[in-house]
This record gives C-alpha cells, sequence and structure tokens, in this order.
C-alpha cells in the first residue's frame, strides 16, 4: 500500500517512523555484539571451579528505546541478583578488568568486554546506523 504525503507534517510524520524502526535495529545489532563479546571476552576466557555460572550478566545487556529516534544498549543492573557482597555494579566492574569471581589471570586481564563493545562501536555503529535507514528505504550518503 502506497503512503501518500500531502505535506511536510506527513513527511516528517514518516521519516520518524523510519528512522525510529532503523535506530531500533541497529541497537537491536549491536546489542548481538555486546553479547557475542561478553562471551568472547568474558565468559570464554575463565572457566571456574568453584563457582556455578547463572549468566544474568549475559542476560543483562539490553537495548531500549528513550524515544522515537534514540535508543540505548546498556547493561541492565536490574536483572543481575548476585548477593549483598557482589553486586551488579561490582560485577561490571569486575568484569571489565578480566576479574571471574576476583579472579584475574594473566591471560584475562587481557580481555574487557566494554572497551572492546565501546571500540567497535566508535569503528562501525555509524555504519550499522546506515544500513538500517537504508533498509527503510531512505537514501544515505
Amino acid at each position: 500500500m502506497a503512503i501518500v504525503i500531502k505535506n511536510m507534517s506527513d513527511l516528517k510524520k514518516q521519516v520518524d517512523v523510519a528512522c525510529g524502526k532503523a535506530v531500533e535495529k541497529a541497537c537491536n545489532r549491536l546489542l548481538g555484539i555486546l553479547q557475542q563479546l561478553i562471551d568472547t571476552e568474558f565468559y570464554d576466557v575463565f572457566i571456574p571451579d568453584f563457582y556455578h555460572r547463572t549468566y544474568q550478566f549475559w542476560e543483562s545487556a539490553t537495548t531500549e528505546m528513550l524515544n522515537q529516534t534514540c535508543g540505548k544498549v546498556f547493561m541492565d543492573k536490574s536483572k543481575m541478583n548476585y548477593n549483598s557482597y557482589w553486586t551488579a555494579e561490582r560485577q561490571m566492574l569486575a568484569a571489565n578488568i578480566g576479574s571471574h569471581g576476583g579472579i584475574i589471570t594473566d591471560e584475562t586481564k587481557e580481555h574487557k568486554f566494554w572497551e572492546a563493545f565501546i571500540e567497535f562501536c566508535e569503528k562501525y555503529a555509524v555504519d550499522i546506523l546506515k544500513d538500517e535507514l537504508k533498509k527503510q528505504g531512505l537514501k544515505i550518503k
């Protein structure tokens, strides 16, 4: 079904809808990268001997639309429930310095998932968004 645009207001609405879809899809793609980096830069470099992984950390990676055309990818502290000593904040800080339950090895300290994610975003986030905007039918240079 063709969309009829009669004035600038109609045009703005259609562009906003297309941009919103593109931003949401771009955030979801970046979320996938973040989860992949949590796997490769955190979970895969250390096998615990004395605790069982719950994967709450991986599952806390999430995305949220802040408004129609702005989204974010982040670690949701409310999705991590460890104990009073090992809080979500402590988990996030520890994970990014290569600490696994307080254990750091020469190998684990070389793997910083959040720094790797920021580096990826700096290199590719704009291209991912442009790709998603093109998929919505917008011409992007």
